[in-house]
């Protein structure tokens, strides 16, 4: 009995001691960790069929500072052949043998580490050295596993600050499986955005360990500094970060100032201009490289073209990505800001306003809706600042004492889980426009998530989705809305594709179709252009064509009118055909614009 009762003892110290000193901590994010790169692994080479190569588009130029400085010493003819067309992302100029790349080198610091070891093992075991095979594309999954896992514990250590370990965790659990942070972190790791969540995350845990101390850690600000300056290193946009520094934790007037003033000591600014110095040379340097400056924009004919009027509404709610349609949780990270608003909980005016600031900062950019992706993803880094105010709503969750809306609440947490898991499982290239919800339905039933029972399909096509599956041709000097519009002229002949299965809009025959388009004839009247209707087999045989002439509605030059037709669709005609829509330059006259293109299939 008394070795039973030491042996039982012995457990219970092991345990507290587990748990009192966060060893549970490390325990927990390892075994995430290990989760993490199982699932990466099964979503990017197993669940998946002819995936493309990780290594592909943007990632691409993330990833090529990597074997360009490690393996090739900038030399773009010893490259693999071809390797630029596989990748899609950065170019060789073989003239002046530079290799082209727009993007920061951020990512690449991050990744260096990993990719060393990677081709020390590729190497030692001659698995094709080369940087860009099959091993490397496989081992790509690793970085962005590893800086998920290391974001969320600095988040929750961030978080230990102001809730208890329980809404804490929850907070971080529920932030990893509900929103897309999932998917930016298991299948597209390689994309910037798990990374500099990694480094939000940090930013926070060591700026609130920095503003606690009576005695401010020198070493801690350069820390704090290294890790801004690889942020904003990463996306300028970044700097906003600076705000946090200057507002976290604020509660009055004089303690603003007394923050400024810290902030503004000599030794502090010096520290970071030094570190921000040293971060950036290597981006100054391949600057110098490519263009013989030490500065350059890489991003020409890109920027912030919408600062007049930004797509805010679309950016939280258009079926093409919009924040709070693909992430419903973050619903409830606005919840928690207007909590802590109204129960005067610092920092709550402070992210309300941050929160506007950078979504009119995201709505402002020329391609407002960020390319093909899953969901919103510029904001999948900010979710380290929103975890604050969500926990703020959990904690008050907790607290509810109202069973019924407790109950409701909670279901909705638990269905934006489901939502976000079974989306990211069936995520397909984005082809929308910017309020088509008849595709966004579609794409929720294909997802297992809802059944659609369409008695008619719309089609919208405003040209302001640069990835769709229709290969447009886009132009902002003149658009009926914001802020592109298609054109033809002598060199495009054809523009405004549609093309579908009759059988797959509906699941009755197609009867009629009701089309509409815009058009600017530009400075002629006469455009001599044609709208088609046109229905084919898979061999191009041509059952039933019509054509409108754009001509007949318009009636002076300059101007945007309205065409609009009907197409009626013979019985006798196989649904099981294409119907295919476009805008023909029959004439080869000069620049004619078009924009929002509306196909409506109807059953009767």
């Amino acid at each position: 009995m008394i070795l039973s009762t030491k042996h039982l003892n012995l457990k219970n110290n092991v345990i507290r001691n587990l748990f009192s000193k966060g060893k549970f901590d490390w325990i927990i994010f390892v075994s995430l960790f290990l989760l993490g790169l199982y699932l990466a692994y099964d979503i990017n080479f197993s669940h998946r069929q002819n995936h493309q190569p990780e290594i592909f588009s943007d990632k691409a130029d993330y990833y090529v500072y990597l074997p360009a400085t490690f393996i090739y010493s900038w030399d773009i003819h010893k490259f693999p052949a071809g390797i630029e067309k596989k990748c899609e992302g950065f170019h060789f100029d073989y003239k002046h043998n530079k290799l082209q790349d727009k993007t920061t080198c951020g990512i690449a610091i991050l990744w260096a580490p990993f990719f060393l070891i990677t081709h020390l093992i590729a190497v030692h075991w001659n698995l094709q050295p080369d940087g860009f095979s099959d091993f490397y594309q496989k081992m790509t999954i690793l970085p962005g596993v590893f800086y998920l896992v290391l974001g969320l514990f600095f988040l929750m250590k961030f978080l230990r600050n102001y809730f208890s370990r329980g809404v804490s965790y929850i907070t971080v659990f529920l932030i990893f499986a509900g929103t897309n942070l999932y998917y930016f972190g298991i299948d597209d790791g390689l994309m910037s955005h798990v990374n500099s969540f990694f480094l939000f995350a940090l930013f926070l845990f060591f700026l609130k360990k920095f503003l606690d101390q009576g005695k401010k850690s020198f070493a801690l600000f350069v820390g704090i500094c290294f890790v801004l300056s690889l942020a904003i290193l990463i996306r300028p946009t970044n700097i906003l970060l600076f705000t946090w520094m200057i507002f976290l934790d604020i509660t009055s007037l004089k303690a603003l100032w007394k923050r400024i003033l810290l902030f503004l000591k000599p030794a502090y600014i010096l520290a970071f201009i030094i570190t921000a110095s040293l971060v950036f040379l290597p981006q100054f340097i391949y600057w110098k490289y490519l263009t013989g400056h030490f500065l350059y924009y890489s991003y020409p004919g890109e920027g912030f073209a919408n600062w007049k009027n930004p797509m805010m509404i679309a950016v939280w709610f258009s079926p093409l990505n919009g924040f709070f349609l693909y992430t419903p949780l973050a619903l409830l990270f606005i919840a928690g800001i207007v909590i802590m608003i109204v129960k005067k909980i610092p920092n709550g005016i402070f992210i309300g306003l941050f929160f506007l600031l950078i979504t009119y900062i995201f709505a402002s950019w020329h391609i407002w809706s960020f390319g093909g992706s899953f969901g919103y993803r510029p904001f999948v880094e900010y979710y380290s600042l929103l975890a604050l105010p969500f926990g703020y709503f959990l904690a008050s969750l907790k607290a509810l004492k109202n069973l019924y809306i407790r109950s409701l609440l909670i279901i909705f947490i638990i269905f934006s889980g489901y939502y976000n898991l079974r989306l990211t499982y069936n995520q397909r290239w984005n082809p929308y426009s910017t309020w088509s919800w008849d595709d966004y339905f579609i794409y929720l039933d294909e997802a297992g998530i809802c059944h659609n029972n369409l008695d008619s399909y719309t089609y919208k096509q405003d040209f302001e989705n640069f990835s769709s599956i229709e290969q447009q041709f886009h132009q902002r000097q003149c658009v009926h809305s914001p802020g592109f519009a298609g054109y033809i002229n002598q060199d495009t002949l054809i523009n405004g594709q549609f093309s579908r299965r009759l059988d797959w809009m509906l699941n009755a025959q197609v009867k009629r179709v009701k089309a509409s388009l815009w058009v600017n004839p530009g400075k002629k009247i006469r455009t001599k252009a044609l709208f088609v209707c046109k229905i084919q087999d898979w061999q191009q045989k041509c059952f039933y064509y019509k054509e409108v002439k754009l001509d007949d509605f318009i009636k002076s030059p300059n101007s945007w009118y309205q065409v609009t037709a009907t197409f009626y669709i013979p019985e006798w005609i196989d649904q099981s055909n294409n119907i295919c829509f476009y805008v023909w330059n029959k004439s080869r006259t000069s620049i004619t614009y078009i924009d929002d293109i509306k196909l409506r299939f109807e059953k009767q």
